[in-house]
């Protein structure tokens, strides 16, 4: 019986803490920033809106470029750069005076930093866990995003409720200098300056910042991130609309503790018998919870359909991480790693705008239709993808 490859170092520890710091601050900001906007400096609705689409638009438009430097010079000085950047933007939150203008300028600079910092610890994240196991690692490193995704909105809420958004502000900036401390203590393979990354890789250039190989696989997760993009953006929306206000903040607690207990497994599980295998199983679990959403009005079956997407979108996107990550050459995990955020990123931004459209002339229970229709779409692409291809990725 073969010995498993050591996961559990130090480094893959604090690494995870991390992530969960950095997401932990994004999700307190997204809560408290619109009620910030709008009750202190009086912004209009589609100000407000602007906050998520200044900030993606940075972060997307960064990230080939960060792909490429973490590929090309000093991983740790880029992530510790991007930390400090990510921390002093979150100070400057209750110091901007120049009202709404000055505070989503802000959030262009924020975004910057976000982008080269999610793009850098994701590839060093994926570079330290043994290849044998990083489907399981990158699951592991996942969940961590969930628990911030699921605390951080709550205490940016309870911010807001008690006004106390100063406070909040420097709440972050307390965690995110956290951050810088992590990103000092970790020790990083330092691949980028090796002698063996190819002269042409230190070039900028479009080849070195988008990867034909992992192309695939990102359209997978891009067509799957515009069907994501109804349920945080709408969802909470749809259920007040039907007199089930509560029900949304329900969904999301099921929703992330089935995360957070099947991605061990499916993790494990793709590693062992292959990412196919488990990845296709996913895809149809998340459309059935689409088609309970988009069919129903009771509390109860939202609950389920929380459980089962939970289980289905939690387990594949990690999964179809390590396939984009398994396409490339090791030199290029940065590049395939921004590919995999920005392909997620773009479809949630496009998707929810698209769907929203939708809702505004069809309703709500119309998009999670469609959505299910998108599931679909992105798994025969999956299939054809992974039929054609016979590399170690699928």
């Amino acid at each position: 019986m073969a010995i498993k490859e050591r996961l559990w170092t130090r480094d893959f520890i604090t690494i995870i803490i991390l992530n969960f710091f950095i997401f932990l601050t994004y999700y307190v900001l997204v809560q408290m920033l619109p009620l910030y906007l709008a009750g202190v400096h009086g912004a209009t609705s589609d100000q407000v809106g602007l906050l998520v689409t200044f900030f993606l638009a940075a972060a997307i438009a960064i990230r080939p470029f960060a792909g490429q430097w973490v590929a090309m010079t000093s991983q740790k000085k880029i992530l510790v750069a991007a930390a400090v950047g990510f921390c002093v933007a979150t100070l400057l939150y209750p110091l901007a005076s120049g009202g709404v203008n000055s505070i989503l300028l802000l959030r262009v600079f924020h975004g910057l930093m976000y982008g080269v910092l999610t793009t850098a610890k994701g590839t060093i994240c994926a570079e330290m866990i043994p290849v044998s196991r990083r489907a399981e690692g990158l699951s592991y490193f996942a969940m961590s995003m969930v628990l911030g995704m699921v605390l951080g909105p709550y205490v940016g809420i309870a911010f807001s409720d008690a006004g106390a958004y100063t406070t909040g502000f420097y709440t972050c900036m307390g965690i995110a200098g956290i951050c810088i401390v992590l990103c000092l203590v970790l020790r990083v393979p330092e691949i980028g300056e090796n002698a063996d990354v190819p002269e042409e890789l230190r070039r900028l250039s479009l080849r070195n910042m988008f990867d034909v190989k992992a192309a695939p696989f990102a359209l997978t997760i891009f067509i799957l991130a515009i069907a994501w993009s109804g349920i945080p953006a709408f969802f909470a929306l749809y259920t007040k609309g039907i007199g089930l206000a509560t029900t949304a903040s329900n969904f999301f607690l099921i929703y992330a503790g089935f995360v957070l207990v099947s991605r061990p497994f499916a993790g494990r599980w793709a590693d062992r018998y292959g990412p196919k295998v488990i990845a296709l199983p996913a895809l149809a679990l998340f459309a059935v919870g689409a088609v309970l959403i988009s069919t129903t009005g009771a509390n109860g079956v939202f609950l389920v359909a929380g459980a089962i997407i939970g289980v289905g979108y939690g387990s594949v996107t990690p999964i179809l991480q390590t396939q984009i990550i398994g396409a490339v050459e090791p030199h290029r995990v940065g590049i395939a790693n921004s590919l995999y955020f920005n392909s997620m990123d773009l479809g949630m931004a496009i998707g929810s705008y698209v769907l929203g459209v939708i809702a505004k002339g069809s309703g709500y229970q119309t998009i999670y239709a469609i959505s299910v229709c998108v599931i679909v779409c992105a798994a025969v692409e999956y299939l054809l993808v992974t039929r054609r291809k016979k590399s170690p990725a699928s």
